[in-house]
């Protein structure tokens, strides 16, 4: 039996007894989703050694993502067309280089 059916079961026995329906599934789902993470949060406060790790665990995630750019900040330069076409062609000549074993080309398709 599925969530689905098991909430239209529980709908037919409150019609019996007159009760109030139940919810439907997965409906406060985010709402548990928020409850733990104000738990977990709270937790950190209250227990030092949570609030240190998770200090040390910020840390280093700063430490490895890339640094943000103040808004007024020039775009990432992206390669020009002429250099990829370049790096293109040469990755071109070496693979038509390449050969097995038996020194047929290694080409596929």
């Amino acid at each position: 039996m599925n969530a689905t059916q098991q909430h239209m079961l529980d709908l037919y026995r409150t019609a019996q007894h007159g009760e109030p329906a139940p919810p439907a599934p997965g409906r406060d789902d985010w709402q548990a989703v928020r409850e733990f993470r104000t738990w977990r949060e709270f937790r950190a406060v209250v227990d030092e050694n949570t609030a240190t790790r998770r200090a040390r665990w910020a840390a280093l995630l700063r430490l490895l993502r890339p640094a943000a750019r103040p808004t007024g900040a020039a775009p990432a330069r992206t390669p020009s067309l002429s250099s990829s076409a370049a790096r293109r062609d040469a990755f071109q000549e070496s693979a038509d280089s390449r050969s097995d074993v038996l020194g047929r080309p290694a080409q596929c398709g």
